[in-house]
């Protein structure tokens, strides 16, 4: 059995743990730290170096959405391996006395910012290839219609898919990067248009949780 200690030891990191479930607090104070720490907090959505820790911007809002559609607590666990961005863990029950069972959907997150192309290529070059393998979550930068997000209907559609496609946006026009608009699409539609806040949903006061047990993945 592997000491707790080792597994600290050799944990990875890219801003955030890699491989390890940690909680939506974590990466809300991890995000808030560099946004403190930069007079302008807007090269965190510019620079290619920081891309994970939009990627976890990103996915506190889809996380926001899924609890409150669901009614379950979930987590983020950001693979080292390329196969995919993030995985959104939620506790499912006990299977035996000595360990949990979590299960969790993987995502990819792409943005579609001001120097991307039109929404059509973009939908072309960027999430058509991935409609069927993943969720997606698309961090928007500027303002899309009503054609584009029927074109997105359309493609998920077409693909006969029971995955879905998160918007969230946009954390540029109004310079206030704690709330977002989160629009949820499906082939059969628009499941839900809200608005969330991250300073009404978590506690940016708390330091967060890193869990360091193995959790055996089991993709919904």
């Amino acid at each position: 059995m592997i000491d707790i200690s080792e597994r600290i030891f050799d944990m990875k990191t890219d801003i955030f743990p890699l491989d390890r479930m940690i909680s939506l607090e974590t990466v809300y104070s991890t995000f808030l730290e560099y946004i403190i720490k930069e007079k302008d907090s807007s090269i965190f959505f510019r620079h290619r170096k920081y891309q994970r820790l939009r990627e976890g911007y990103f996915s506190l809002f889809v996380a926001i959405s899924l609890d409150r559609s669901t009614g379950k607590k979930h987590y983020l666990l950001f693979p080292s391996e390329p196969d995919n961005d993030v995985n959104f863990m939620f506790w499912t029950g006990t299977c035996n006395a000595q360990a949990e069972r979590f299960s969790g959907y993987a995502f990819d997150v792409k943005e579609f910012t001001d120097f991307s192309k039109s929404f059509k290529d973009f939908i072309s070059q960027k999430i058509i290839p991935k409609i069927s393998i993943y969720n997606l979550i698309i961090g928007t930068y500027k303002n899309i219609y009503g054609n584009d997000i029927k074109i997105l209907i359309d493609h998920l559609q077409k693909k006969e898919t029971e995955a879905k496609i998160w918007l969230v946006g946009s954390p540029t026009e109004n310079k206030n990067y704690t709330i977002g608009k989160v629009t949820i699409l499906s082939k059969d539609g628009i499941v839900s248009d809200e608005e969330i806040d991250l300073n009404k949903e978590i506690d940016k006061n708390s330091k967060g949780i890193i869990y360091h047990d193995i959790i055996r993945f089991k993709k919904q």
